[in-house]
């Protein structure tokens, strides 16, 4: 038996499909948005800021999907009591706001992606159409 695991990764191709995919649902449902796609390690992919997004967006959009890799779930499902000593271990990087999910190949979080700007339900929506484009086919 090898002394290694197989592993999938992120290429830049999927990063950029998923951008488009939630860019393109962000502009049906009429939000402005930023999308950000992590590795499993939490480094940035792709991201994007459309024109007119607020400006806070790109920060929180990264931390979510920096979050749903790290934690390997959703974003928004973390009990309040534990949100100030997630963010002191992860640095200031975890946010408990719904808009975040991990990236999951083979049973394996190799990422997460993230949309943020808009109501929550619409970051949801984004972030989930952003998935489902490489997810679902």
């Amino acid at each position: 038996m090898p002394d290694f695991a197989a592993t999938h990764r992120i290429t830049h191709e999927a990063s950029m499909k998923m951008l488009a995919a939630g860019l393109a649902k962000a502009n049906e449902i009429g939000v402005k948005i930023s999308l950000c796609v992590v590795d499993a390690s939490g480094q940035t992919l792709a991201f994007i800021m459309m024109d007119g997004a607020r400006f806070f967006s790109g920060r929180t959009t990264t931390k979510k999907a920096i979050t749903s890799a790290s934690q390997r779930l959703p974003t928004g499902y973390a009990p309040e009591e534990n949100v100030l000593s997630m963010q002191i271990r992860m640095d200031g990087d975890f946010t408990n706001v719904p808009g975040g999910f991990p990236i999951i190949v083979d049973g394996q979080v190799i990422g997460g992606v993230a949309a943020g700007g808009a109501q929550l339900e619409e970051d949801v929506i984004v972030a989930k159409a952003a998935l489902a484009a490489i997810t679902t086919s």
